[in-house]
């Protein structure tokens, strides 16, 4: 399906390919002056070479020359590569415009950093939270395959980044001041699409590098000084020395004097005894410098992309602030000027090692950059992470809003849940049907009756879901919605754990009494329940339910339950909180239909024995089964303890 969003990126797409080519041109243009530079200047040295003072400044001219258009052929490579890697991420935006259930990036639930040092401590302050439960995740399909809910929402091209974004989904927030700056963030950067893709495409310089990110943030983390610094100082001044005896012992041996020999072994000796005794403590502390660069390159890249396209609300703002900590050129710009020089080996590396103690002097330059720069890093990465984060969320609400109806929630401080025509995020749009549901105070638990396939479970899951990413701070699909944050609790899926030694109704139980036994404070909670109780006889069930939902009735919180049990539909019509809501079905010539619409009061109508009939059981079974719904009837619902009739 074509659309005005799905169109802009098309049109952006071509403007980035013409770009592309331009900066391609540009890139294979330097590439060739750089190399006429470097064969005109070695050419000039050679025709000048009898002339010392000619032939040192021709050379000093050529080595300029030839490094300035390195310079010039480096900077055409990375703009190129930029416009490369924003045409990638408005290929993986035209997957997802227009709703389309897509995994663009990993759907899976991200594993927390091997190392510790490695975890980035959040830079923005998320206020109160609650935290979901596996059961929660499971029952929403936040991390189910082959897409589920984090898959759509996630963009980011770093681990750090989907950290960021797992623990948002993972642990909603629940205030209101916190959700709308979020909101807002969300908001501006779906609004200013260009400058959201030059953002995402500086970031994805990272992509595939998570091993080196991780081992970046862990060596910046452990990072300490050098002990004793004065020996540290004046080691380094020795190594002058070291090297000015060296170069005289050299010459002196090649004029003649082969004593000056023993000299040069006489001071590789001395050095090495010196080194042999830092040698541990230079490989602990320059070993984790040896592999990053990469990582911090890339980083430097994002964060300059995401200082330049950040939006101007004020959480952005705090953002760009923090990245800027890290663009300064004494930081990040500086570590990765000396970073290369830690990546080096073989035989000059040695000798360097035992002339100049080379490792002390590209140590103590690291340390002497990432140490007191430790926190500003941090933050800078951790920052990064939140804007990655904030870009999946922001992508999500322009490509969805071309599928679905959507909205950004309206957030209010007293108790409300108000849905007008959402819909469940992982139902493609062609069928998926809009419901509308709304809770009060006044009118607090809603029982939703009808037959399986009806829709039941899935209007449970589209509130629960449409709820959470209100409380992310992204776009809900409805076409309106207003709610207070709620702590959410569930109880959709339930499964045994022979492990644990906990059966199906002992896991239902213990699911349920989260909702019975809420903790005093935090918060209204919003239970959604699918057939409480279900893994016990249809007695124990039925009385079990009546009371959970009378108790549940006087918690003062909201709940959904969805259930067959005519019981508490009967229970629902006695209370004025309470509710009944159905679904219909069909069961005509081509089999039973629905139209998947919510109604209001009870359901009505039974189609088990239609089924049965339909596919064919025999007449006996179907009329005993009628003979036991008329002694039900007769008896009173719920009873279940009839004997059954006999023919």
């Amino acid at each position: 399906m074509k659309t005005e969003r799905h169109d802009w990126l098309l049109a952006h797409q071509v403007d980035l390919d013409a770009e592309r080519l331009r900066w391609r041109r540009v890139e294979v243009l330097w590439s060739w002056a750089r190399l006429i530079t470097f064969f005109a200047g070695s050419y000039l040295c050679y025709r000048v070479i009898d002339t010392p003072w000619a032939a040192t400044v021709v050379a000093a001219l050529s080595v300029g020359a030839f490094a300035w258009t390195v310079g010039r052929h480096r900077a055409g490579r990375e703009r190129r590569e930029l416009v490369d890697r924003a045409l990638l991420i408005v290929k993986e935006s035209l997957k997802r415009c227009g709703g389309h259930i897509t995994l663009v990036r990993s759907g899976e639930r991200p594993v927390p950093a091997t190392d510790p040092t490695a975890a980035l401590a959040p830079v923005v302050d998320d206020g109160p939270v609650w935290t979901l439960t596996g059961q929660e995740r499971e029952d929403l399909d936040l991390y189910s395959g082959p897409v589920g809910v984090f898959g759509l929402l996630n963009r980011t091209s770093t681990l750090p980044g989907a950290r960021r974004l797992r623990d948002m989904l993972d642990r909603p927030c629940v205030s209101v001041g916190h959700i709308r700056a979020r909101q807002h963030a969300v908001q501006q950067l779906e609004q200013n699409t260009p400058e959201r893709i030059r953002i995402m495409a500086g970031v994805a310089a990272l992509r595939g590098h998570d091993v080196y990110v991780d081992a970046l943030a862990s060596a910046i983390s452990r990072a300490a000084p050098l002990p004793r610094p004065m020996w540290v100082w004046g080691l380094r001044w020795w190594s002058l020395v070291s090297c000015a005896v060296a170069l005289y012992a050299l010459i002196q041996a090649g004029r003649g004097a082969p004593r000056w020999l023993y000299v040069l072994l006489a001071l590789l000796a001395f050095n090495g005894m010196i080194l042999r005794s830092l040698q541990v403590k230079l490989r602990e502390c320059l070993t984790p410098f040896k592999t990053v660069f990469v990582a911090a390159k890339g980083y430097l890249q994002a964060a300059n992309h995401a200082v330049e396209n950040l939006p101007d609300d004020a959480l952005s703002s705090r953002l760009r602030e923090h990245l800027e900590g890290i663009t300064a050129s004494d930081v990040l710009p500086s570590l990765c000027k000396r970073l290369p020089w830690a990546d080096s080996g073989g035989a000059f590396h040695t000798l360097s090692n035992l002339l100049v103690f080379y490792d002390l002097h590209v140590t103590a330059a690291i340390l002497n950059r990432a140490v007191p720069h430790r926190d500003l890093l941090l933050a800078g990465f951790s920052a990064l992470a939140e804007v990655e984060a904030l870009c999946s969320l922001a992508c999500f609400a322009y490509e969805s809003s071309d599928g679905f109806e959507t909205c950004y929630p309206v957030l209010v401080e007293h108790e409300e849940l108000s849905i007008t025509n959402g819909k469940h995020p992982l139902i493609p749009q062609d069928r998926a049907v809009a419901n509308s549901l709304h809770l009060t105070p006044r009118g607090r638990l809603r029982i939703i009756t009808g037959s399986n396939m009806a829709g039941k479970s899935t209007l449970l899951r589209m509130c629960g879901v449409n709820n959470l990413l209100a409380q992310i701070g992204t776009v809900a699909l409805a076409e309106r919605m207003r709610l207070s944050p709620m702590r959410l609790m569930t109880d959709l899926r339930v499964s045994d754990n022979l492990a644990g030694n906990e059966s199906y109704f002992l896991a239902e139980v213990r699911h349920l009494r989260r909702m019975v036994r809420p903790h005093e404070t935090g918060g209204t909670v919003l239970g959604l329940v699918d057939e409480p109780f279900r893994g016990t006889n249809t007695t124990d069930q039925v009385a079990a339910g009546v009371a959970l939902v009378e108790h549940l009735l006087g918690t003062g919180h909201f709940f959904l339950i969805a259930t067959h049990e005519m019981a508490l539909s009967a229970l629902a019509d006695r209370h004025d909180a309470a509710a009944n809501l159905h679904f219909r079905e069909d069961l005509g010539a081509d089999g039973l239909t629905f139209d998947y619409r919510l109604r209001e009061g009870p359901a009505e109508t039974r189609n088990a024995l239609q089924i049965l009939a339909r596919e064919g059981y025999p007449e006996t079974v179907l009329q005993r089964a009628r003979q036991w719904l008329d002694q039900e009837t007769t008896d009173g619902p719920g009873r279940g303890e009839a004997t059954p009739p006999h023919s």
